[in-house]
């Protein structure tokens, strides 16, 4: 408290940052600065919530110095894998790689060097609102507004992109938001027709909780196959991709029927076909944690139907690549290709090789039947067409399901030690993927991409619905994916250290992604924003396309005109850095001041984020 006063008096009325042109701070208040909430402002906002305000740090610290703590440190050890205890703290992500920034020893990762390397805050927020209701998210958006602060959102951090977090900032942590309600027959506000059976879901549900209530009553939602992914969140407003079942269903997005919002005012929204049409539309696959922080979405769901699952696998030497790629990959691709026409979606999956072997096997799904034996004899008639004539050796297991949500994940994740990744995706269009050359291109483009020990590629079934959709369902999302086919995603694993991410970043977006995107036209580069390249700089044009990404930032200018909800590679962040801190262009060293600002002309200010308390005031005249 004493050194938040002092630095009051030394810089009260010098501020560097200026005025930008409606009035507005250049800059988001920083914990050195005299803006920043002093120690009652914050207890004053603790005290006006239900829930609980809590000062982050990283949850590694304990394992590092000079924090260090052996019994802390083994505890953690011994939980920190779980994906379901990582959603369930506000101070964690899903993997170290955007809870660490880019400098020496600004990252914490459990599991590596432990007490001789220090670390320090890294890219995780300085405080969280741990909310318990939609109230508490109002006021936590009005204190973020009101001291100018920089917001991030939280629900249970599966983020390949840095959007859940950010250096000197302030988090609403949305995980204990867990309202689920079933309606036989759902009516929008504003409307009265009904609009069939849906599934409000609450901002904090996770999707296990999603699928083990639809085994409950007899139900599926869309939604993807991670279970501790957030299911009204992140996933759901980037687009929302099953890898199965949106070539029957389509997206995610095409099947919400309502969102409930916080946005920047403070107010309570709700937004569907019916009012505030406009912002449902960004919503419908404008990003998450760009238009605001969404309490409640209501989505359809869909009958929970017999399905048999069969996979087929093919393991090679991996001196045997040529064949591996030109008749084993192109094989299973013509597979996918043969059953996606016969209406059965399936998941292509090539993994790097490892002990001398490489695999690569296809999941498929055939909803509405019950004949283990009848696939399994339908798989293998095709399966000869490739096979016959090279000694290829393969297996198939199938497994017959009475209700499609047995086969939906409801437990949480376990991860491998030092776990972390980065993500980047690349769609393929009907037109390439149907055509007789399809398969092979794909598999040539596949066999020229560099695949590291930890690597993983998958493509997730679109065409079908996602097609027939675009005729029915008005979404944001880039015109392309309306005549997409496959979305191939390379999961690339990052060696826990800021070097190892700075060399996979450089990996994945020089080398890797322009690999994939080479399969098609590299000028007409589509992806998917969920799990796009982190340094994508052309982001507005390949995840929305150009006339869609003018409309979003017309809606974003009119729900958020400050724009105190920034992400990376959102809407609207091109006017800032990369960090969401700073706004984009150049500084004048006085200009207009917000009511809530300092000027900083004359002293340098050096503030530890270690341990929170400012360190020395140095005189620069």
């Amino acid at each position: 408290m004493y050194y938040q006063y002092l630095l009051r008096l030394v810089t009260e009325g010098l501020h560097f940052v200026s005025g930008h042109a409606n009035g507005g701070p250049s800059c988001r208040c920083r914990p050195w600065e005299t803006c920043w909430p002093m120690e009652k402002e914050w207890a004053d906002f603790q005290n006006s919530i239900d829930g609980d305000l809590v000062r982050l740090q990283p949850v590694g610290s304990v394992c590092h110095e000079p924090t260090f703590n052996r019994s802390a440190c083994d505890n953690l050890l011994s939980i920190s894998s779980d994906s379901a205890w990582r959603a369930s703290q506000p101070g964690t992500l899903q993997d170290w790689v955007w809870e660490s920034g880019s400098a020496p020893n600004d990252t914490c990762v459990v599991g590596s060097s432990i007490s001789e390397t220090p670390c320090n805050q890294g890219r995780i927020p300085l405080y969280s609102a741990m909310v318990q209701s939609v109230e508490d998210i109002q006021k936590a958006v009005i204190f973020a507004r009101d001291y100018n602060l920089r917001l991030v959102i939280k629900n249970t951090g599966h983020d390949s992109s840095g959007r859940s977090s950010s250096p000197d900032s302030f988090q609403i942590y949305t995980n204990h938001l867990k309202g689920l309600q079933y309606h036989e027959y759902f009516h929008a506000d504003g409307s009265k027709a009904g609009l069939g059976p849906a599934l409000s879901i609450g901002a904090g549900v996770m999707l296990m909780e999603v699928n083990q209530k639809g085994a409950q009553e007899g139900f599926i939602v869309m939604g993807g196959e991670c279970p501790t992914v957030g299911a009204a969140g992140g996933f759901l407003q980037g687009g929302g991709v099953s890898t199965f079942h949106s070539y029957a269903r389509g997206l995610a997005v095409d099947n919400v029927l309502q969102y409930k919002v916080v946005v920047a005012s403070g107010e309570v929204v709700t937004a569907n076909a019916f009012q505030n049409q406009n912002l449902f539309w960004a919503l419908r696959g404008g990003g998450g944690g760009t238009f605001g922080v969404v309490t409640e979405a209501t989505v359809r769901v869909f009958p929970d139907d017999p399905t048999v699952v069969s996979t087929v696998s093919i393991s090679l030497p991996s001196s045997s690549e040529e064949l591996f790629f030109t008749t084993a990959v192109t094989g299973l691709l013509t597979l996918l290709q043969t059953f996606n026409k016969e209406s059965h979606p399936g998941q292509f999956r090539l993994y790097p090789s490892a002990n001398g072997v490489r695999k690569s096997d296809l999941m498929l799904y055939f909803t509405n039947t019950t004949s283990e034996s009848d696939v399994e004899d339908r798989i293998m008639t095709e399966i000869k067409s490739f096979i016959s004539g090279n000694d290829i050796p393969y297996s198939i297991s199938t497994k017959f399901h009475p209700h499609i949500s047995s086969d939906r994940r409801m437990v949480a994740d376990i991860y491998p030690k030092d776990y972390g990744i980065l993500a980047g995706t690349v769609l393929v269009s009907e037109q390439l993927f149907n055509s007789s050359s399809g398969p092979s291109q794909m598999a040539t483009a596949l066999s020229e991409l560099t695949m590291r020990p930890n690597d993983l590629i998958f493509t997730s079934n679109l065409g079908g619905a996602v097609v027939s959709n675009k005729d029915i369902a008005d979404t944001p999302m880039h015109p392309a994916w309306r005549d997409s086919a496959q979305l191939i995603t390379l999961i690339r694993g990052v060696e826990p250290s800021i070097e190892g991410k700075i060399a996979a970043l450089e990996e994945l977006s020089n080398l890797q992604m322009p690999t994939l995107f080479s399969l098609e036209d590299p000028n007409n580069r589509v992806a998917y924003r969920n799990l796009g390249d982190p340094n994508e700089k052309d982001f507005q044009n390949v995840y929305w396309g150009r006339e869609n990404y003018r409309r979003l930032l017309d809606i974003k200018r009119e729900v958020d005109g400050e724009d105190l909800f920034v992400t990376r590679l959102g809407v609207g962040s091109e006017f800032w850095d990369d960090e969401g801190m700073c706004r984009r262009r150049r500084r004048s060293l006085v200009g207009p001041e917000s009511s809530k600002s300092n000027r900083q002309v004359g002293y340098k200010i050096i503030y530890s984020r270690a341990d929170g308390m400012l360190s020395s005031i140095e005189s620069m005249v």
